[in-house]
């Protein structure tokens, strides 16, 4: 008879709902284990490595006391098949990784980031469809009225992404230009054009859409690309072109030629989040077959600053304002800026902007809060003033009254899905 301890560990799938929706749930049997404080071990395997992924990682091993094998992002070899762990967090885009995880069917094993590959195992992934919806927020925000997005590649969550910021604009009156290599480029593929080639291209696209135009790019490196090829097309960014980019990585930040727009799509929650469901796997806790983690947010740049109206007052005014919010401003100075009477500049704002120059000082100050408060480990004090409210008290009426909850109590809501 053979014992329990030797035994493979057995997994078990539950199918009471399809494999990618709310209605299935996965489980597996905890390990057994030779003594009850031994310490898990956990193999990291990528084959699309995110830094910011394997932080959220690290975070979570550190605090669960983990033994974490993460070496693979060094040199790219996997680890032998044979190398004993108690599971595995993966990266699954390549079949080499696909392969290498089917030959583990004993392991609990949680993937993490999006795939193309029909698997077995459960995953946590960025909610790309939310990002598009909070990208298409910030352009409208801007007042712009042509909008276009650009793709490179057709994969899901460029997919979702661009759904996202298409049904946001559609709720908004507004629709958007799709520049899309496959859809313009039937049976090329971006690898036969050099990357010169591709610039020229889409600089001479982009001159054929009405301007002041604002663009999303399915990542920051198809908005730098949009940064070079509206330089090659004599565009002015933002003032003509305002461009967005997508997952805020620091690589493309740096090359950037000018600060760039992003969104946050919070790949350290991803990689806590992944940690904490894989933590339930090797217990025997059943676990979602997807879950999804929503976006931190904008991280608003030059790229994206500026305000397009029918007056060059006020947008003069708001582009001040957006720049100088964390000031002691008054509106009687932004009036003077724009060369009108406090009442007359009052009234034109409203009209231009929709709403008034004391609410768009109030936002731009309450977003730049809410960044400080879930991105850093400011006091209050400190933030209130970064933000230009003056005091952490008026930051507390401030924040409860705009955001139901008092700035702390949002702080560790926040902090907990980095």
């Amino acid at each position: 008879m053979i014992s329990i301890l030797t035994q493979p560990l057995r997994r078990k799938i539950e199918t009471a709902g399809p494999r990618h929706g709310n209605g299935g749930t996965f489980s597996a049997l905890a390990p057994r284990r030779n003594g009850r404080n031994r310490h898990r071990r956990v193999l990291f395997v990528t084959d699309f490595y995110l830094e910011d992924l394997l932080a959220g990682i690290v975070d979570y091993a550190r605090l669960a006391g983990w033994e974490l094998n993460a070496n693979m992002r060094f040199h790219g070899l996997l680890p032998p098949v044979t190398e004993p762990c108690d599971g595995i967090l993966a990266t699954v885009t390549k079949a080499r990784v696909r392969d290498w995880l089917a030959a583990r069917p004993e392991c609990p094993i949680v993937r993490m980031i999006g795939t193309e590959f029909d698997l077995p195992y459960p995953g946590v992934e960025g909610d790309y469809r939310a990002a598009g919806r909070s990208g298409a927020r910030h352009l409208l925000e801007l007042g712009h009225v042509h909008f276009a997005f650009y793709s490179l590649y057709d994969i899901p969550e460029v997919r979702e992404l661009r759904e996202g910021f298409e049904a946001e604009l559609r709720a908004a009156g507004q629709s958007a230009r799709r520049l899309d290599f496959f859809a313009a480029r039937p049976g090329r593929h971006p690898a036969d054009m050099t990357h010169q080639e591709r610039c020229h291209c889409l600089a001479a696209e982009l001159k054929r859409l009405p301007s002041p135009l604002a663009v999303m790019g399915d990542d920051d490196r198809r908005a730098v690309e949009l940064l070079e090829a509206c330089d090659v097309a004599g565009l002015r960014v933002p003032e003509e072109v305002a461009i967005l980019g997508c997952d805020n990585h620091w690589v493309e930040q740096g090359m950037s030629p000018i600060p760039l727009s992003s969104v946050d799509m919070n790949f350290k929650g991803v990689g806590k989040k992944a940690a904490a469901l894989l933590d339930d796997l090797m217990r025997g806790q059943p676990v979602s077959p997807v879950t999804r983690t929503a976006p931190a947010g904008i991280v608003a740049r030059r790229s994206t600053a500026t305000f397009v109206t029918d007056s060059a007052e006020i947008t003069a005014a708001i582009v001040f304002l957006r720049e100088h919010f964390h000031e002691p401003l008054h509106i009687a100075e932004l009036a003077r800026r724009a060369g009108m009477s406090e009442r007359v500049f009052q009234l034109e704002f409203k009209l231009r902007v929709g709403h008034s120059a004391r609410e768009e000082l109030r936002r731009a100050r309450m977003a730049r809060a809410m960044q400080l408060l879930r991105d850093t480990d400011l006091k209050l004090e400190a933030i209130a003033m970064e933000s230009g409210m003056i005091s952490a008290t008026r930051l507390c009426r401030l924040f409860t009254e705009t955001q139901g909850i008092s700035p702390n109590a949002w702080r560790a809501q926040a902090k907990t899905t980095r």
